[in-house]
């Protein structure tokens, strides 16, 4: 009799998955990925919140920076870079400091730049001042969050050796002093035009002294050949002066990946913290011109506590896993940044922008979320862009959506974290003026949901039902997560694995 009354009761629900197939399709909505865009918010010259004083040109989004919550007020904040701002003379640059609401609106805001913010250090005319921004902790003890710029065509010691400010800052985002990095300030080797300071990076305590460390790029340094690009790995002390440093380069530091001539190995880094569990942070470094057509590529670099590379993995459109696809000219790269864990996995996860990638019209960028296996290889990926992701941001053509990226952490409180795009070349108010995307992400179905709907149910069994027999593995998505128990292969144990768990997702 139980028999019986088991095989009636599965039949039956044999028939929902069947009619959820003849008569509903195969699932629902469009399948659910970590790292779907659920909502956004734009904050630029006329949206947003958002009441500085933006002109043409300003690139405000070239750079991004979580905070933290700097003012107090339990909601992270975020630093813009401003690059061409003509605050004091052409091009000097700026960073702005918004503080923001749980919705990603512009609470208030405080700009830092040679004539605002209490910022006295000297500009020149050009110097690209915010070409780069990035939180560095407290680094000097004193309960309030301080800030690395990155100012790429800074002239010190030569034309476009560039340098980094470091700004120690008070609650209200302006600044109480700062310090200058350089290499006429700490004689190490800059030449012109290595444009030291196009991107920099916490690295968290590298070496183990308690202090803060550094990674910046010098994107057009020439060991090994024109352009190659180089990476320097700084230990800073309290006061924001070098201790001790590293290079990373085609003839430095450990490297043995293969650099070609105008790869410009160091436009982007980012932390991944500790991603293969060595006790050491690791670092991701974008090379957005790397292979033929400049499609780019980022380097997974596994560090050694003194700032050499142990190892490292190449992650580009042939190599790292990695199945997206990469056009000429995209410039996968050109930004990265840490996801943290999006898909809670145990492993840290990756953003790649690819400024000049032309999903619904010419160079209107697109955001590649990569979420990695612990040697550096992908496992899935993500993306966002005008025609994918979920994204339903209005993007023009040229906007370079994907300039710069950075995670706020969880802002709006539903326990999943959520990332910030810049857009630099956004015509919001006037040409070049340059905007940032907030978007709130989706972490990913639960067990069961295989069409990302939200509720587990018979659209769910369809789902599996009409994948019966496809290859898991191969790259292919939906066979993927059809095979709902990860035991290889789609077959009915999958359909009466997401019977058992019937209901709405928690």
């Amino acid at each position: 009799m139980k028999t019986t009354a088991y095989h009636l009761s599965a039949r039956r629900l044999w028939c929902w998955a069947l009619i959820s197939v003849l008569f509903l399709g195969f699932g629902g909505r469009a399948l659910a990925q970590p790292g779907w865009v659920l909502s956004h918010q734009k904050i630029s010259d006329t949206e947003g919140g958002f009441a500085g004083v933006l002109d043409d040109s300003d690139d405000f989004g070239k750079s991004l920076a979580c905070l933290g919550d700097l003012d107090g007020d339990g909601v992270g904040d975020l630093a813009v870079g401003a690059w061409w701002d003509d605050d004091g003379g052409t091009g000097r640059g700026a960073v702005w400091l918004l503080f923001l609401d749980t919705d990603g609106t512009v609470k208030s805001h405080q700009k830092i730049s040679d004539t605002q913010g209490g910022f006295t250090g000297e500009l020149g005319e050009g110097d690209g001042f915010g070409s780069s921004v990035a939180s560095l902790g407290d680094l000097d003890g004193d309960g309030v969050g301080d800030l690395a710029v990155g100012a790429q065509w800074d002239d010190a010691g030569g034309p476009a050796r560039g340098a980094v400010w470091v700004l120690f800052l008070n609650s209200n985002g302006t600044v109480k002093s700062h310090q200058k990095i350089n290499g006429a300030d700490i004689l190490f080797g800059l030449h012109d035009n290595d444009n030291f300071g196009v991107s920099v990076a916490s690295l968290g305590d590298l070496d183990g002294d308690r202090v803060g460390d550094l990674a910046v790029g010098a994107r057009t340094d020439d060991d090994g050949g024109t352009d190659r690009g180089a990476v320097w790995v700084l230990f800073l002390n309290t006061d924001g002066t070098v201790k001790a440093h590293q290079k990373i380069s085609d003839t430095e530091g450990g490297f043995t990946g293969n650099l070609n001539n105008g790869d410009l190995f160091g436009t982007s880094v980012a932390s991944l913290g500790d991603l293969d569990g060595d006790g050491v942070g690791d670092l991701a470094v974008g090379a957005p011109l790397d292979r033929v057509w400049d499609r780019g590529a980022v380097w997974v670099l596994f560090l050694n506590t003194d700032g050499t590379v142990r190892a490292h993995q190449k992650i580009s459109d042939t190599e790292g896993g990695f199945t997206g696809t990469l056009d000429d000219f995209d410039w996968f790269g050109y930004s990265v940044g840490s996801l943290g864990d999006l898909d809670g996995d145990g492993v840290g996860d990756l953003a790649v922008g690819a400024v000049f990638d032309d999903d619904g019209g010419y160079h209107r960028g697109a955001e590649w979320l990569l979420f990695l296996n612990p040697d550096g290889t992908v496992k899935s990926h993500q993306k966002i862009s005008d025609t994918d992701g979920g994204f339903g941001g209005i993007l023009d053509d040229a906007d370079w959506f994907g300039s710069s990226v950075a995670s706020l952490g969880d802002l709006d409180g539903d326990g999943l974290s959520d990332l910030v795009v810049g857009a630099s070349h956004d015509g919001d108010g006037g040409p070049f003026r340059g905007a940032v995307w907030v978007l709130f992400l989706d972490g990913g179905p639960c067990e069961g949901d295989a069409n990302g709907d939200g509720v587990v149910d018979p659209l769910d069994a369809g789902f599996v039902l009409a994948r019966f027999g496809c290859p898991v593995g191969t790259g292919d998505a939906g066979c993927d997560t059809a095979d709902q128990n990860g035991d290889g292969s789609v077959d009915p144990l999958d359909v009466g694995f997401i019977l058992a768990r019937f209901g709405p997702c928690p």
